[in-house]
């Protein structure tokens, strides 16, 4: 299997962004609720330009969500606890995120002003959008030692039947960040490798950024030929099984958050189908020639289907060739000189798997793999198929 392993952090702002701006900082070493003093500054939120793929389309976020607060390091003090942050849409593309209010107001709970308070960084910030409905609220856990969704949150895998997706959504993505200490103004993304997130010069002028990550996984496959006969390909379909039973959906999810991130933990309850789970069906075309690393055959689902993340999946395709039937073909990837017909799927990452038909008498297909943080192949081939 090849492997990406390259992260375009530009990329995940262009794809999942929200932006905690600070302005300044205060001296001030306590929370606030009312009457803050002179010199200090609001803690709030703004808007950045995002392009997530599924449920949140090429536009800016304008969905609500949850965060929790937690300032200190050795024994962190709440700042925030499960505020509820509302998108206001505002007039002249004056848009942004409120969190002071009331019930009245149609926040779930009453909730304060938070101020900067210089003498307790580092911040963290744990985060959870779209924000559950106010009757659920309750029942999820966002704190620093722990990321609780209910079981009555069902994540569901995706399947691309004749071009169309079926109708799944993905429920939750996650952010955890953490605000740099007073010296450094460089913030981290703890759920991408501890990346930096921004690089201010100016203590005054800094912010800090929310990048929404997802705990689904994605995969995509295209077609291709290198050769040179012209030939059709039609009843293309690519099935998915697990040793253990391949998992159609999983409820409820789990994070240690005082050993791990976000995406380390596991879904408390998970449903297996132990026969073969048909991931893709498609009618094929009747004008397969010669195509190559820029134009391949693609099932027109070329942004990926969800799945759950899970180890030991097995993949097989079948396809007719003119008028010729194949059946059940392990997709087998090799990797450097081992070869293994299973794959293991994880949380946040996109899995392209390529088929070449290289020769058809007698009918020779090779295949690869790639992987990468979902957004850096969003939409589009950026690889060489052939390698």
């Amino acid at each position: 299997m090849h492997i990406n392993r390259h992260i375009n952090i530009p990329c995940w702002w262009v794809g999942a962004l929200l932006c905690a701006s600070l302005s300044a900082c205060s001296s001030d070493t306590t929370i606030h609720d009312v009457d803050e003093p002179k010199d200090g500054i609001p803690m709030q939120f703004s808007q950045a330009a995002i392009n997530a793929p599924v449920t949140r389309a090429a536009s800016p976020l304008n969905q609500d969500f949850l965060v929790s607060c937690f300032k200190g390091n050795e024994t962190p003090k709440e700042v925030m606890d499960k505020y509820e942050v509302i998108y206001d849409d505002g007039w002249d593309n004056n848009s942004s995120w409120e969190y002071v209010g009331t019930k009245e107001k149609g926040f779930y709970k009453n909730q304060v002003q938070r101020y900067w308070d210089v003498s307790s960084f580092p911040y963290r910030f744990y985060a959870i959008s779209p924000c559950p409905a106010h009757d659920v609220i309750s029942d999820f856990t966002l704190s620093n030692q722990q990321l609780v969704i209910p079981e009555s949150v069902t994540f569901t895998y995706q399947t691309c039947n004749k071009g169309a997706l079926t109708d799944v959504s993905e429920p939750y993505s996650v952010a955890q960040v953490q605000c740099a200490s007073i010296s450094n103004s460089s913030d981290v993304d703890l759920l991408n490798n501890s990346s930096e997130i921004s690089k201010n010069s100016s203590l005054l002028s800094r912010y800090v950024a929310l990048p929404f990550h997802h705990l689904m996984s994605k995969v995509r496959f295209a077609i291709y030929s290198t050769n040179g006969a012209t030939f059709t390909i039609s009843n293309v379909e690519i099935k998915a099984q697990q040793t253990d039973g391949f998992i159609t959906s999983a409820n409820g999810y789990k994070a240690d958050l005082t050993e791990k991130n976000m995406l380390e933990g596991q879904f408390t309850k998970t449903t297996k189908e132990h026969s073969a789970c048909t991931l893709l069906t498609d009618d094929g075309t009747s004008s397969f020639a010669s195509f190559d690393k820029s134009t391949p055959y693609w099932f027109q689902c070329n942004d990926g289907m969800l799945q759950i993340p899970q180890q030991g999946v097995r993949l097989s395709i079948s396809f007719k060739i003119n008028d010729t039937p194949y059946s059940d073909i392990p997709i087998a990837i090799k990797n450097g000189e081992n070869t293994t017909d299973s794959f293991t799927w994880e949380s946040n990452k996109i899995y392209t798997y390529l088929i070449n038909i290289s020769d058809l008498k007698p009918l020779t297909i090779e295949f690869s793999a790639e992987l990468a943080p979902w957004t850096d192949v969003y939409g589009s081939i950026t690889t060489n198929l052939e390698q």
